[in-house]
């Protein structure tokens, strides 16, 4: 498998079950009668399951997210990946280097 489906799917799941466990902790405080109101729905166990679906979704998207701004390679930790803007901060010439583009 490549590495970004994997890097992908491993934080996607990571995400899907931060939201699992955010709902089944809402589920169990019961907070603004959420529990209750699923209670008397007509199929509860469909609406438990679009609750924790669409909550599952949105902390996975924000997990990828998160992920792929913290990660080294895009510049998440201290050095920004770009050599040229490097340069430039560093007061000298951003232009490409035809030598240093060979190496």
């Amino acid at each position: 498998m490549p590495p970004l489906i994997r890097f992908l799917l491993k934080w996607s799941l990571i995400g899907m079950a931060a939201g699992w466990v955010f709902v089944a902790m809402l589920l169990a405080a019961d907070i603004g009668g959420v529990r209750t109101l699923l209670g008397k729905a007509e199929s509860p166990l469909l609406w438990v399951f679009v609750f924790a679906f669409s909550f599952g979704i949105s902390f996975s998207q924000v997990t990828v997210l998160a992920a792929v701004l913290l990660r080294d390679d895009f510049g998440g930790r201290g050095h920004s990946g770009n050599d040229r803007l490097e340069r430039w901060k560093a007061g000298g010439s951003a232009e490409l280097d035809a030598e240093a583009d060979r190496s």
